[in-house]
């Protein structure tokens, strides 16, 4: 059953709800579904709703809600991924299989090693564009949320809750793996994964996150590539946690 994202609380059984422009366009021209059609879709508060499409247009989508539902298909622990910023593509490819995985929200950041660095102007409109990109995942993967993307920050400017474990990967790191260092944590229900750019972190960035109380982990012998250790890592701690 097709789902979508509802771009407000759908609210009770009966009403009649309107699809965003770009998922009219898709319902009717792409999927080309006719009224009476039932589909899937969440408000990404935490409930999904079964609707039975009535005006199928593709300038217009409505439907009736015929029953609200808690989602089931999210992790109850929410990871949030603090990616150094990447060249090119390579951060697209972090929001959308982070997003496949389960991450519940992104935290870009410029770290002293970070060699893309774009001017303000330009940090906006990548915000955008990963936020798309990480609904269009959402859609495609059946999450019950759209993970927020956040403003680029920087390493000094990164925020630390109080009370949330956070780790930070790092291959300096000989003492303590992932596993080791999960199996003492309880499990929580926010964890903060830090993830550095293509060079890895310089010491004292590390030794800066420690100050943070950030636990340093190896993932291992093997060294994975930039692009591909935020997504590996949060699934493995989902796994570690019984949700996956």
């Amino acid at each position: 059953m097709p789902k979508f994202f509802l771009p407000s609380t759908a609210g009770v059984v009966g009403e009649m709800v309107r699809f965003t422009p770009e998922d009219a366009r898709h319902i009717a021209r792409v999927l080309r579904l006719p009224p009476g059609t039932e589909v899937r879709a969440a408000d990404g508060r935490g409930y999904t709703y079964r609707v039975l499409l009535r005006t199928v247009t593709p300038q217009l989508v409505t439907g009736e809600v015929l029953a609200k539902e808690e989602e089931e298909s999210e992790p109850a622990l929410k990871i949030h991924l603090y990616q150094s910023l990447l060249k090119g593509e390579k951060m697209d490819w972090v929001l959308q299989k982070g997003t496949e995985v389960g991450i519940f929200a992104f935290q870009p950041f410029l770290s002293s090693r970070s060699v893309a660095r774009p001017e303000p102007a330009q940090a906006g409109k990548k915000q955008n564009r990963w936020s798309r990109i990480a609904l269009e995942a959402a859609k495609q993967s059946q999450r019950g949320i759209i993970p927020a993307v956040r403003p680029l920050a920087t390493s000094e400017t990164l925020p630390w809750p109080a009370g949330v474990p956070a780790l930070v990967a790092w291959e300096g790191e000989q003492e303590k793996n992932l596993r080791q260092v999960l199996t003492a944590i309880p499990k929580p229900e926010e964890l903060i994964l830090v993830v550095g750019p293509e060079g890895g972190f310089a010491r004292d960035e590390v030794e800066f996150f420690m100050d943070r109380d950030v636990l340093p982990v190896s993932l291992g012998p093997r060294i994975l590539r930039a692009e591909t250790a935020g997504p590996v890592t949060a699934a493995l701690i989902l796994y570690h946690y019984g949700e996956i």
